[in-house]
């Protein structure tokens, strides 16, 4: 309190009161402020460090992983508006630069280019583009895939097969075991043939498999194997009922086929002492090629080794009459079947020879 009072007296010895004070301090607070300020905007600036600039200016610029001229390349060949001519020009762009970082866009863009021709169905266009594209990712699939539609499409069967079967081998199926088999055929190589299409009949109707089960069955028959010969032949017989005609046939051809096919199940049906079912499918055999010396024989042989002696004669004169292949063994076996009846006599013999001469007429 003390204190206080001094401060006051001081103050009204000098003349000012305390309003007076106040006033003043309020006063030269903003002169002070400016003064402040001035001295603020008289500093300098920072100095800037000349030496650490020039060298973020020699700093190089980010690696992209290819130059401007590799660019403008690219998109030239990216614009060609003729897909064959973009095919080219990509092509050409990944060969001329293998480690440019723009490779990985340009392959993306030519396989986006073969399933645009794909599309279209332009496989004259396709072929040559996918055979480029595999030359530059050898073993890549889907190219494989389009490489062997569109060569088969046009009838170039051997760069069908040539893709094919690596195309194949990655992704079997029955189409492309058909493709493969049927351009193998075009070629006339046997056992290629054999090969893909035996891949691929057992996943076909009989209809659909038709071409390839008449293939293997002369196939077979030429090779003397029977029994395989019959299965693809029962394949044919089951594809069409009596009053069908497969396409491509004439109704002798087909006839004629028939004749042929049940005389190879007969065959085999004999080869396995199933004789029953001999006489059955040679009789079939009979109805479409009633010439068939083989069917006489077979029956004949066939009734005997069931103990009908008598339609055992009559079919082996009827094979010994025809005067083919088979008549001459028919006839020593009519002659041998005769005579272990008639106590080893031929006497008569013309007899059984007659009626079965008049039968065939």
């Amino acid at each position: 309190m003390k204190q206080r009072f001094f401060v006051i007296l001081l103050m009204a010895a000098v003349g000012l009161n305390v309003a007076d004070m106040s006033l003043l301090a309020f006063q030269d607070a903003p002169a002070q402020k400016k003064e402040e300020q001035k001295k603020d905007e008289a500093k300098e600036p920072d100095a800037v460090d000349l030496e650490e600039a020039e060298k973020q200016a020699k700093k190089p610029a980010p690696d992209v992983g290819y130059t401007k001229e590799e660019y403008d390349e690219f998109q030239t060949a990216f614009n060609l508006p003729d897909l064959k001519a973009r095919a080219a020009g990509l092509s050409q762009f990944i060969k001329g630069h293998p480690t440019s970082k723009l490779n990985e866009h340009a392959v993306a863009a030519y396989s986006a280019l073969l399933n645009q021709l794909y599309q279209q169905k332009d496989m004259a266009s396709l072929a040559p583009a996918a055979e480029g594209f595999l030359e530059l990712k050898p073993g890549d699939i889907a190219a494989l895939g389009l490489a062997t539609e569109a060569y088969y499409s046009n009838k170039d069967y051997t760069k069908a097969v040539k893709f094919g079967e690596p195309f194949y081998q990655a992704k079997p199926s029955k189409e492309v075991a058909q493709l493969l088999a049927y351009s193998f055929d075009q070629l006339k190589s046997d056992g290629k043939f054999v090969t893909y299409a035996e891949k691929c009949i057992p996943e076909m109707s009989a209809k659909d498999a038709f071409f390839y089960s008449a293939k293997l069955s002369y196939y077979y028959g030429g090779q003397k194997n029977i029994p395989k010969a019959a299965a693809y032949c029962q394949k044919m017989m089951s594809a069409y009922s009596d009053g069908e005609i497969p396409p491509g046939y004439a109704a002798g051809q087909w006839a004629q086929e028939k004749g042929r096919s049940y005389s190879i199940i007969g065959r085999n049906a004999y080869d396995r002492k199933q004789y029953g079912a001999a006489v059955g499918a040679y009789n079939n055999s009979l109805k479409y090629f009633s010439g068939n010396d083989e069917a006489y024989y077979y029956l004949g042989m066939s009734f005997w080794a069931a103990q009908d002696t008598t339609s055992a004669m009559r079919n082996l004169a009827k094979a010994a009459l025809l005067n083919k292949p088979y008549s001459k063994n028919a006839r020593a076996q009519l002659e041998a079947l005769y005579k272990g009846l008639n106590n080893g006599s031929l006497e008569g013999i013309e007899r059984v020879t007659r009626a079965a001469s008049a039968e065939m007429k």
